[in-house]
C-alpha cells in the first residue's frame, strides 16, 4: 500500500486497493500478481496460434497439448465483463482448444485428426487471430478494467484472481495503445484525488487546453472528486486512444562520459553530458534555439533541481517523432539501450549503466517525470551476517572425507553445480535451457528415465507442500513485518507475531518457525485491512487453511499449476534447443519455476553423495515422505496435522 494522495484515509478502500494494483513505482511492479506461472490470455492465444500455424507430426503433440492447456486455464481466468465484451469470440476459441486436446491427448498417431481440425471452415487459426484482434480493442481493455474494479470492491475474491484481472487488464492495456507505466501513473493520481493528475487527464480528454492553465496545481492538493467521479473519469481516460503526437524521451546513463564533445547523435537519439542538460532547463529567448523544445516549455512540471549532478552521468535525447505509441517510454529505452549494448560490445566494459527515470515530452511539453536515481546495489549481506563461513566449517566432516581422491560422480556434480550458477546470471531464455540439462544430469544419476517425467514422479507433491509452506510462512512475515500497515492499538500484536515465527539466532541466521505462523494467521487477518495487496492475501489463506478439505482442494489447485508449468517448460525448452515458437513472454512464465526446482534437485543429489546414501536413495526419500504427506491430507483430522504431518 503506498498511503499517497489527498484522499487516503485509514483503513484503506477500495479505490486504495484499486490505487495498487494499477500503479507502477518500481520494475517490481511489472511482475505479475497471480502468483507463479500464469499465462495471461493474450500471450496464450499468441502462443496457440504460433504452433497451430507450423507443422504437426507426432514430436509435436506434447507442445500442442501444452499451449492448448495453457489456452484453455487464461480462458477460464476471465472475468464476467470481459466474457460479455469477448462474446462468442472467446466462446470459440475455448472449444477449438478443447477439440484439439481431445485429438492430440490420447497414444498413438494423431496427425489424420489434427489436419482434419485444421481443414474445417472458416480455419481455427482465423479464430485465433480474430480474438488477438479483438484483444486490442479498447472496449475489451475497459470490460477487463471493470473486472479489476469488481474484483476489488468485493470481499469474497481470492488475491489470486484479483491478480488475475490486474496482470490481464495490464496485458490488454498494453495491446491497446496505452503504456501500463505512463496510463498507471495518472490512474492512480486519479484514484488518489491529487487535482495534478486530474487536471493532467482532464487536457488529455481535451476538457482543458493546458495554454489555459496558468498554475499548475501541486500534487497534494485535492481535486475533489467523490469516489464515483474518480472511477468514471479513470474510465473515460481509458476509452480514450493515446494522443498522436510527438514523443521525446530522456533517460539517463551514470559511469558515463564523452571525452570529445558535449553532445552528438546517433540517428534519433541525441547523448548530452550531465552538466550541459542541467544548464538547459528553463532556458528562453533569443539565441536559446538550440536548446531542445521541451526544455524550455516546462510549465512548471520541470526545474534545474529535478536534474541530478551526479558525476559521470550521460542523458540520452530519444526522439521518437509523431504518432501513437502504446509504451513510448519503453520504446526509446529499447532504442537507447540497444545503442549503448553495441558500443559496450565493442569495447567490452561494464560502464554505462541505465538509471531509473525518464522525462517524456509530448508536443514539446513534459507530461511524464519520475525522478531520476540510480539503480540499487544488487543486495549482499555484510559479512558478519553472511553464513557461508558457518557451511563452510560444517562441510570440513561432511564433504572434507570424500575429497581424497575426489570421486568421479561428485566432480561431476561440482561442475553441474557451477552450470546452474552461471543460469542464475542469464535471462530466462538461456537460463531454462541450462536449467533443465542440470535436471537431465540427475535424472540421468537417479532413474534414467525423462527428466519430465522424474520431476513428476519424485518431485511434484514435494512442490505442492513447499509452495504450500512458503505461502504460509511468506505471507505473515511480511504481514506481521509490517506494523505501520494496522491500527496503532494493533501494532505491538504485529511485533509480537513476527518475533514468535522469525527468531534471530546468529549471524545471518534465522530460525523460521513454519507452525508458529499457522498459529499467528488468525490474528494478523483479524487486525489486517483487508483492502490492502498483503491483507487480500491474508484473507485467501486463511479461507485455504480453513478445514483439511480446503487445504486438500488447495493441494488440487497446485497440482493442476505444477503440471501445466512443466510441461510448459518442456515445449519451451525443446523449441528453444531445436527449434519451435518460444517467446520470451512465455519463457519468462518458467524461469524462476525452472531454476528453483533444478536447484531442489541439484542440491539432494549432492547431500546425497556426499552423506553417503547416494543420489537414487536421497531422493526416493524426498519422494517417499511428499507422497506419504500428500496421501494423508484429506483424512488429516486437523489443519496443522494436514500441513505439518
Amino acid at each position: 500500500m503506498f498511503p499517497s494522495g489527498p484522499s487516503f484515509r485509514f483503513p484503506p478502500s477500495s479505490l486504495d486497493e484499486l490505487h495498487d494494483a494499477v500503479g507502477w513505482w518500481t520494475r517490481a511492479d511489472d511482475e505479475p500478481w497471480n502468483g507463479i506461472g500464469a499465462v495471461p490470455l493474450p500471450l496464450a492465444v499468441a502462443e496457440a496460434r504460433s504452433w497451430i500455424t507450423g507443422s504437426f507430426d507426432g514430436m509435436r503433440k506434447q507442445p500442442w497439448k501444452s499451449a492448448m492447456d495453457d489456452l484453455r486455464l487464461a480462458v477460464g481466468r476471465c472475468g464476467s465483463h470481459l466474457r460479455s465484451e469477448l462474446g462468442q469470440d472467446l466462446v470459440t476459441v475455448d472449444d477449438l482448444a478443447r477439440q484439439l486436446l481431445s485429438i492430440v491427448s490420447p497414444p498413438g498417431n494423431v496427425s489424420n485428426a489434427v489436419n482434419g481440425w485444421r481443414a474445417v471452415v472458416p480455419p481455427p487459426v482465423a479464430a485465433l487471430e480474430r480474438l488477438l484482434v479483438r484483444l486490442a480493442e479498447p472496449a475489451v481493455m475497459v470490460a477487463a478494467w471493470r473486472d479489476l474494479v469488481d474484483a476489488c470492491q468485493a470481499t469474497a475474491v481470492s488475491s489470486d484472481d484479483l491478480g488475475s484481472h490486474r496482470d490481464l487488464f495490464r496485458a490488454l492495456l498494453a495491446g491497446a495503445e496505452f503504456s501500463p507505466r505512463g496510463t498507471g501513473r495518472v490512474l492512480t493520481g486519479i484514484l488518489h484525488d491529487s487535482a495534478t493528475f486530474v487536471t493532467e487527464a482532464r487536457v488529455l480528454l481535451d476538457d482543458l487546453d493546458r495554454d489555459d492553465i496558468s498554475t499548475w496545481p501541486g500534487p497534494d492538493e485535492a481535486a475533489g472528486l467523490d469516489e464515483a467521479d474518480r472511477l468514471a473519469l479513470c474510465e473515460r481516460l481509458l476509452t480514450t486512444p493515446p494522443r498522436d503526437g510527438h514523443h521525446v524521451v530522456w533517460l539517463v546513463f551514470g559511469r558515463a562520459y564523452l571525452e570529445n564533445a558535449s553532445h552528438f547523435s546517433v540517428g534519433p537519439v541525441t547523448f548530452y553530458i550531465g552538466p550541459m542538460v542541467e544548464g538547459m532547463v528553463g532556458q528562453t529567448g533569443p539565441g536559446k534555439e538550440w536548446v531542445p523544445t521541451e526544455l524550455r516549455n516546462v510549465d512548471g512540471w520541470l526545474r534545474p533541481e529535478d536534474i541530478p549532478t551526479d558525476d559521470y552521468l550521460v542523458f540520452a535525447r530519444v526522439d521518437l517523432g509523431h504518432g501513437r505509441f502504446a509504451d513510448p517510454v519503453g520504446r526509446a529505452t529499447d532504442l537507447a539501450h540497444a545503442i549503448v549494448a553495441i558500443a559496450r560490445f565493442d569495447t567490452d566494459t561494464s560502464n554505462w549503466m541505465p538509471w531509473n527515470g525518464f522525462l517524456h515530452a509530448v508536443d514539446d511539453r513534459v507530461t511524464g517525470m519520475p525522478m531520476f536515481r540510480a539503480p540499487s546495489p544488487h543486495p549482499h549481506p555484510v559479512p558478519t551476517e553472511d553464513p557461508t563461513g558457518d557451511v563452510l566449517e560444517g562441510l570440513s566432516g561432511t564433504l572434507g572425507p570424500h575429497l581424497s581422491p575426489v570421486p568421479d560422480t561428485l566432480r561431476e556434480a561440482i561442475e553441474v553445480v557451477r552450470w546452474w550458477q552461471e543460469a542464475g546470471d542469464q535471462s530466462n531464455l538461456p537460463r531454462i535451457v541450462l536449467d533443465v540439462r542440470v535436471v537431465e544430469w540427475v535424472a540421468s544419476l537417479v532413474g534414467g528415465v525423462a527428466w519430465h517425467e522424474f520431476l513428476g514422479q519424485t518431485w511434484k507433491q514435494h512442490w505442492v507442500r513447499s509452495q504450500i509452506h512458503e505461502c504460509l510462512f511468506n505471507t505473515c512475515a511480511e504481514a506481521a513485518g509490517r506494523p505501520g500497515a494496522v491500527a496503532p492499538e494493533h501494532r505491538a500484536q504485529m511485533e509480537d507475531a513476527h518475533s514468535k515465527i522469525q527468531v534471530h539466532e546468529g549471524p545471518g541466521t534465522y530460525a523460521l518457525h513454519i507452525g508458529r505462523a499457522l498459529e499467528v494467521l488468525p490474528g494478523l487477518q483479524a487486525v489486517y485491512p483487508l483492502h490492502t495487496r498483503i491483507g487480500r492475501r491474508l484473507a485467501t489463506l486463511s479461507a485455504r487453511l480453513a478445514t483439511p478439505a480446503t487445504v486438500e482442494a488447495w493441494c488440487s489447485e497446485l497440482e493442476v499449476n505444477w503440471t501445466s508449468q512443466v510441461n510448459r517448460l518442456r515445449r519451451l525448452r525443446n523449441a528453444l534447443a531445436h527449434g519451435g515458437p518460444a517467446s520470451a513472454g512465455a519463457v519468462d512464465t518458467v524461469g524462476a519455476f525452472g531454476h528453483d526446482i533444478a536447484r531442489a534437485a541439484l542440491r539432494v543429489t549432492l547431500t546425497g553423495l556426499i552423506d553417503g546414501r547416494g543420489p537414487v536413495l536421497a531422493h526416493e526419500e524426498i519422494k517417499a515422505n511428499a507422497d506419504s504427506w500428500r496421501a494423508h491430507v484429506p483424512v488429516a483430522p486437523d489443519v496443522a496435522t494436514a500441513l505439518f504431518a
